[in-house]
């Protein structure tokens, strides 16, 4: 895990994560017979543009066919300044006038709600999903870490099957607690967005792009839950070595609606927009695998909760531990790649680290990253080996490892929440 934090510092130094797509006034020109042109900074949609006169009284403004980023609006500049309200690709409302040079993203606190809640629900479940397929199933199958004179894995399954029952248990209640975060949160989203617009018009606002984003990950939270339902039934609910094709059935859905938040985000105006979006949604991934991760082995690892940790408990514990780190790295070598290439394509110079809202809440994101960085350490250098020497018999006083890893565990996805917060201030500031 400390090499893992170590790489996502890197991460927050090089590659911050990317901001979404505000339309924000560029520039202001006349033609001849036509009236007024504003030229914004990203894709403007029709169905909630406006644009008033200096007396409140609204003008019948376009959005050129042309030019999804420039507002026609039938005027001439000896009639004054006009205000307008845009409404950009990515859901963001942005307001100012004529005479402005950018104008003002509105930055509703239910907005900023819904994005913390929709991460967390979101990364959540992709780490329950990774953790369950990619690092229990194997560990159960292969039989943890074996001392010299171990028991075979089927005496060692019948040993440790009661304890790890208790832990899946514990992953169904965390699986519908994600669940229910992700829903309330792509709720309050549609809730915020239209407080913002001043509108009710949900009809409206699903018909842009950002609504039909938003109906795919509601749809594709509704799948999921159908399947959990099913699965949480059935007689598989507690069995550790699911078949693959489980996995796969509850990733696809997941990866719909990383897809869908990819496709509204900045990456999508880009010139290389196929490439951007793909990179954001492996980006969100590799996120939520990492730091979803964390949750899933508290709720799956049977680390001693209601009686001493045995000899046996250790061993699986050991081998999750040791497997979740292997993928962890992974995930963060994934996250430096696509970080970097985010970075290049928002990111003016340092300077905006400083200078802007932005680069100001990314400082604070970078502190976060620093305190992870203490306690990854720790769980790496001093927690992990103890661990993996008590699983293999080398030394019974480092027995009490696990339940100190799982403390360390606890404090660290406390300080991993305060960081998807400062993710979702970062994606309702405009970025440099």
């Amino acid at each position: 895990m400390g090499v893992r934090l170590l790489v996502s510092l890197a991460i927050v130094l090089l590659a911050p994560a990317a901001g979404f797509a505000h339309s924000n006034l560029q520039d202001v020109g006349t033609t001849p017979g036509v009236g007024l042109q504003l030229s914004f900074s990203g894709p403007v949609e029709q169905a909630f543009l406006r644009v008033t006169g200096r007396d409140g009284v609204a003008i019948r403004a376009s959005v050129d066919p042309a030019d999804d980023q420039t507002v026609v609006v039938p005027r001439s500049t000896d009639a004054g300044p006009v205000h307008w309200r845009v409404l950009s690709r990515d859901g963001h409302v942005t307001v100012g006038t004529s005479d402005g040079t950018r104008g003002t993203t509105r930055q509703g606190a239910i907005s900023i709600a819904a994005d913390a809640l929709g991460f967390v629900g979101l990364l959540g479940l992709i780490g329950l999903i990774a953790v369950r397929f990619l690092v229990l199933a194997p560990a159960w199958r292969t039989g943890g870490m074996r001392p010299p004179g171990a028991s075979g894995i089927d005496d060692w399954h019948q040993v440790i099957a009661p304890s790890l029952e208790r832990g899946l248990a514990a992953w169904w209640r965390t699986w519908w607690s994600f669940s229910a975060t992700a829903a309330v949160g792509v709720g309050l989203a549609a809730v915020g967005l239209l407080a913002e617009l001043d509108s009710s018009d949900i009809g409206a606002l699903v018909g842009t792009r950002w609504g039909v984003a938003w109906v795919i990950q509601g749809a594709s939270l509704g799948v999921i839950a159908g399947l959990g339902a099913h699965l949480g039934r059935s007689s598989l609910r507690t069995e550790p070595d699911l078949n693959r094709a489980w996995g796969y059935a509850l990733a696809i859905p997941l990866g719909l609606a990383a897809g869908a938040i990819a496709w509204t985000s900045h990456a999508s105006s880009g010139t290389d927009a196929a490439i951007g979006i793909g990179l954001d949604a492996i980006h969100l991934w590799a996120t939520g695998i990492w730091l979803g991760g964390l949750g899933a082995l508290i709720a799956i690892v049977p680390l001693a909760r209601r009686q001493p940790e045995s000899s046996d408990v250790t061993r699986f514990s050991a081998a999750v531990v040791v497997r979740f780190s292997t993928v962890a790295i992974v995930c963060v070598a994934t996250l430096i790649v696509t970080g970097i290439y985010r970075a290049i394509a928002e990111l003016r110079g340092f300077a905006d680290l400083v200078d802007t809202g932005y680069g100001q809440a990314l400082l604070v994101k970078l502190i976060v990253f620093a305190v992870l960085l203490a306690g990854g350490a720790y769980n790496r250098l001093v927690l992990h080996p103890r661990l993996e020497r008590a699983a293999l018999g080398l030394s019974p006083s480092d027995r009490g490892a696990g339940q100190a890893l799982r403390i360390s565990m606890t404090a660290e996805i406390m300080v991993a929440t305060v960081l998807l917060v400062i993710v979702a201030v970062l994606v309702n500031l405009p970025p440099p």
